[in-house]
């Protein structure tokens, strides 16, 4: 395949990477919905993925701007609004939070937001400076997905791998290499190529543990250690009842009877 050709293939897969990268930044409307229906706990919703997916958008799009790439810059912008709706809503809805309090942190969201942007835009002048920034995030935001890693191995609950946003990231991710290699851009190469190996071994950790414990349930706790602790049997020595009869001054062949 000439270059010319590779390059255009590059940049169709960059408009499907931008399609399936929306579809991702939408993916968090399952989770928080299904908390609202109370099926699921504030501990299982993927907080840090949406985190990371937030500041992963607003790094990249000065990168896009800067480095005159139209794909990367549309795709972070519309995932920057939508995780900055997710947030708002997890800081006004999900935490239970009163309206003074929930509008305070989303000054505190925009603000930060805002502060970012301008530190990646304005002072971060240097692209290669800001593609390492970009990429440190990318590959945060991918590893998102394994936030749950801890929780899923003790408890054997393959329902906190969130598969489908780790189904959608592995063909992002594939797709946004694929660009990168096109453009010959190392950022998004080694950012997305990351992102591929660790939503593969998400996936993996799904598959492997869907099949081993299918009848696990949502809600299940710690699956507790192998090595039991001997059952206590109850000591029937010490319900004896040790009659003296010396010292009751009862004399031989009494009858005693006793009742339990």
């Amino acid at each position: 395949m000439s270059s010319s050709a590779f390059k255009i293939f590059g940049d169709t897969l960059g408009w499907i990477g931008t399609c399936f990268s929306i579809i991702f930044f939408m993916a968090p409307a399952q989770p928080y919905s299904r908390f609202i229906r109370k099926e699921i706990s504030i501990h299982d919703v993927p907080e840090l993925l949406l985190v990371f997916s937030y500041l992963n958008c607003i790094s990249w799009i000065p990168y896009g701007i800067r480095d005159g790439q139209a794909k990367p810059t549309v795709c972070n912008i519309i995932g920057a609004m939508l995780t900055l709706v997710f947030i708002i809503v997890y800081c006004a809805f999900v935490t239970n939070l009163n309206i003074k309090k929930s509008l305070f942190l989303t000054f505190i969201v925009l603000n930060i937001t805002f502060q970012l942007f301008w530190i990646c835009y304005s002072i971060i002048k240097d692209v290669k400076s800001l593609g390492l920034l970009c990429m440190i995030f990318n590959i945060l935001m991918y590893a998102g997905t394994l936030e749950k890693f801890i929780r899923v191995v003790n408890t054997h609950n393959y329902h906190l791998i969130p598969i489908l946003s780790a189904v959608l990231m592995f063909v992002n991710g594939a797709c946004w290499t694929i660009y990168g290699l096109a453009y010959n851009d190392i950022n998004i190469i080694i950012a997305n190529a990351s992102g591929v190996v660790l939503e593969g071994i998400a996936i993996g950790m799904w598959c492997y543990f869907r099949n081993k414990y299918p009848d696990i349930d949502e809600g299940s706790e710690p699956v507790k250690s192998a090595s039991q602790s001997h059952d206590e049997k109850p000591n029937n020595n010490n319900n004896d009842v040790k009659i003296n009869v010396h010292n009751r001054g009862v004399s031989e062949g009494t009858d005693i009877n006793l009742t339990h």
